[in-house]
């Protein structure tokens, strides 16, 4: 046995601090990272070959299928959906809705592509009732205080066949531990096929390292986040607070890159920053325009490694249940939107059957 790994365990082991979690979870840990180690040692490539590959792509001989596509369709117009390689940091202020946008796009994303969502914050169980609220666009609230109308209670019982076609695994049982993480992300990988990680959030996670500091510890965690994404060849997708500077900055509230809360390596580690800006929040009910901002959410694109920066606006359902493109219906009818999310609430069936005549050609 390599002496530097014999050390090691024998570190580990011999820490009467920790639990047999604990230790199973850094065993698993410093497995992953001599496999690592040992495939590194081989991984050098030709500059030439690496060329010829990617002329291939270009010229649609292969392809890899790298684009993920978040299912918004300015989001994906403008900035080509999400990256296998990429972590993306979702930044906002408590109650701008990060763990609904999370749901939203777990639940686009996972019609095509598995997903692995880790729920740091919420109970397996309330993250659940999220998905269903999502999917039956009945209120959480109305959900876990058992307060449903007989229509949406038959509603319901179509909802658990719709799930059939989402691949989504949950787990809240990494005791916040990014070596536990870690293991678990390389499981899932090669057993389901994971392509996208989801994590939420990235403050509730810890590390053996660093303990002492906080900033030493979120950096440890996000670089660590980055290599899961580089070394598994996947998009780690994870929410991140941002400080309190964001309500006390005089003028606009807009987030800044300076903002992600505890650490500045996450927004170098991070390929993508996104923010989830809401006016309304801030008592804000009409754009420079005059137009009124109710349900109005911006995704603000703050760093695009790979791309351009920008803002794209999304509409929020009376019942925060959903997000949806901000012009999917305002172009094309006089009703407003508020009137369809009440239908919708009663019998989304109402709401599917506009999308797909949306979807038809017209006959002449």
């Amino acid at each position: 046995m390599n002496q530097d790994i014999k050390n090691k365990i024998e570190s580990i082991i011999s820490n009467q601090n920790s639990d047999e979690r604990e230790i199973l979870s850094q065993l698993k840990q410093l497995m992953y990272e001599t496999e690592l180690q040992n495939s590194v040692a081989n991984n050098s490539k030709n500059i030439a070959d690496l060329v010829s590959e990617n002329i291939k792509q270009l010229q649609g001989k292969t392809h890899q299928g790298n684009a993920i596509k978040s299912g918004f369709t300015e989001f994906d117009r403008m900035f080509g959906g999400f990256g296998l390689g990429e972590l993306v940091v979702i930044g906002a202020r408590p109650s701008m809705g990060k763990t609904q946008l999370l749901v939203n796009l777990s639940l686009n994303i996972s019609i095509s592509t598995p997903v692995l969502y880790f729920t740091f914050d919420l109970s397996e169980f309330l993250l659940t009732s999220r998905f269903i609220s999502s999917l039956s666009r009945i209120a959480v609230n109305k959900i876990l205080q058992h307060e449903l109308t007989d229509e949406q209670k038959e509603n319901l019982a179509s909802i658990e066949t719709k799930f059939a076609n989402h691949k989504i695994l949950v787990n809240d049982s990494c005791n916040n531990s990014i070596s536990a993480l870690k293991a678990h992300c390389q499981k899932q990988i090669q057993e389901n096929g994971v392509k996208v990680i989801v994590v939420d959030y990235l403050q509730m996670m810890s590390s053996n390292k660093y303990r002492n500091s906080r900033e030493l510890e979120i950096s440890f965690i996000s670089r660590e986040l980055k290599n899961i994404a580089k070394d598994f060849n996947v998009c780690v997708i994870a929410t991140s607070q941002l400080s309190r500077a964001v309500e006390t900055r005089g003028g606009s509230k807009h987030p800044q890159l300076s903002d992600l809360r505890e650490s500045g390596a996450i927004e170098q580690d991070a390929d993508k920053v996104i923010f989830i800006y809401r006016p309304e929040y801030y008592g804000l009910e009409c754009d420079e325009e005059g137009n009124s901002t109710a349900g109005l959410t911006e995704l603000i694109l703050a760093k695009n490694r790979n791309g351009s920066l920008g803002t794209v606006r999304l509409l929020r359902d009376a019942n925060f249940t959903n997000y949806q493109d901000f012009d999917q219906y305002k172009n094309d009818f006089s009703f407003s939107q508020s009137r369809l999310d009440e239908l919708a609430t009663k019998n989304p069936n109402i709401k599917t059957m506009i999308d797909k005549l949306g979807l038809e050609e017209t006959p002449f």
